[in-house]
């Protein structure tokens, strides 16, 4: 198996990316963003992904030419309108302005709508983090999810992420869907013919499944039931509909070329822990040393750090068949 250093899985991503149709900028923090998930051991949405991203500029659902901008702000906000493009195209212009009104007001917000899928949310949270900064941010998505009781998807996977400050080159990162599981892993156990495990889906009658094929055409399951429904709601409300964007339920399929631009929407909120008080790097670490003492627990952003160590070192295995099919979508094919 081809094993390629994180440089060579950015150039080939950006190479792709502007082959298919994409702007320079575009390309360049789409490759970053997908050789960074590469780098924390992500492929579902790193590599894995990449062949939506394609596919999606050559049928329109991303604009190929987009010019995102920041159309409204006030002392503490930035609404940032995506052009129908990347979500990290428009997040990246508008970074430096809620990295300021943040460190000015104690907390700053962006809204993004005419947005399309935001990727690994941990990208986003993990570069607020290493600028001081604590975070949270929520993506919708396009729908896969049923409601707690109901029997048809509705909301998306609708993740969230929260990302801080630490003492070592690490931050800490939270990054979750409200799914119970990720919908790539219910395609990859249909591809490989296995069974998947209770709980995370039923089938087109609403029936519990463990049958990939039947829940894909069914609906995955929010997890934690209620709960998991109350916080997909959530990440909808604040995505979506704050956002002026569209719902899950309103929203084309991220996961095919049909219909227009999902239009779906991000919202990031940033706080300065200096602008609250004093030691908070010193008082969190405290409180992981805690967490930690004779107990077997890993503190969230552990394990990506690690990989990235392992990764940057010995570079990252890459399926043949995964390089020829994003060159046959590259190419055109």
């Amino acid at each position: 198996m081809p094993v390629l250093t994180l440089d060579q899985i950015e150039s080939l991503c950006a190479d792709a990316l502007k082959r298919a149709g994409a702007s320079d900028d575009q390309a360049a923090i789409v490759a970053e963003e997908i050789m960074d998930a590469e780098a924390e051991g992500i492929r579902n949405v790193g590599l894995g992904y990449l062949h939506l991203y394609l596919k999606h500029l050559r049928c329109g659902k991303l604009n190929s030419a987009a010019a995102p901008k920041i159309v409204k702000t006030s002392e503490s906000t930035t609404v940032v309108d995506a052009d129908f493009g990347f979500c990290h195209h428009a997040y990246v212009i508008a970074e430096k302005r809620l990295i300021e009104t943040t460190r000015a007001q104690g907390v700053g917000l962006m809204s993004i709508h005419q947005s399309s899928s935001a990727g690994v949310l941990g990208w986003f949270v993990r570069r607020l983090a290493h600028e001081g900064l604590v975070s949270l941010m929520f993506a919708n998505s396009s729908k896969a999810v049923a409601a707690h009781g109901g029997k048809v998807p509705f909301f998306g996977t609708n993740p969230f992420a929260m990302g801080a400050p630490r003492a070592g080159d690490e931050p800490l990162v939270i990054d979750m869907a409200t799914a119970s599981t990720a919908r790539v892993n219910l395609v990859r156990a249909a591809a490989e013919g296995r069974e998947i495990e209770p709980g995370h889906a039923i089938d087109p009658d609403g029936n519990p499944t463990t049958d990939p094929a039947a829940g894909l055409k069914g609906a995955q399951l929010p997890t934690g039931g209620p709960k998991g429904f109350g916080l997909g709601l959530m990440v909808d409300v604040l995505a979506g509909v704050l956002t002026g964007s569209n719902c899950s339920y309103e929203a084309s399929m991220f996961s095919n070329t049909e219909g227009g631009p999902p239009n779906v929407g991000q919202t990031i909120i940033a706080m300065d822990p200096a602008f609250f008080g004093e030691g908070f790097v010193p008082h969190l670490e405290t409180m992981f040393n805690a967490l930690t003492e004779d107990n077997d627990v890993r503190i969230p952003g552990q394990r990506r750090g690690a990989e990235r160590v392992k990764h940057k070192a010995e570079g990252v295995e890459v399926p043949e068949t995964l390089l020829e099919q994003i060159e046959t979508l590259a190419a055109g094919g």
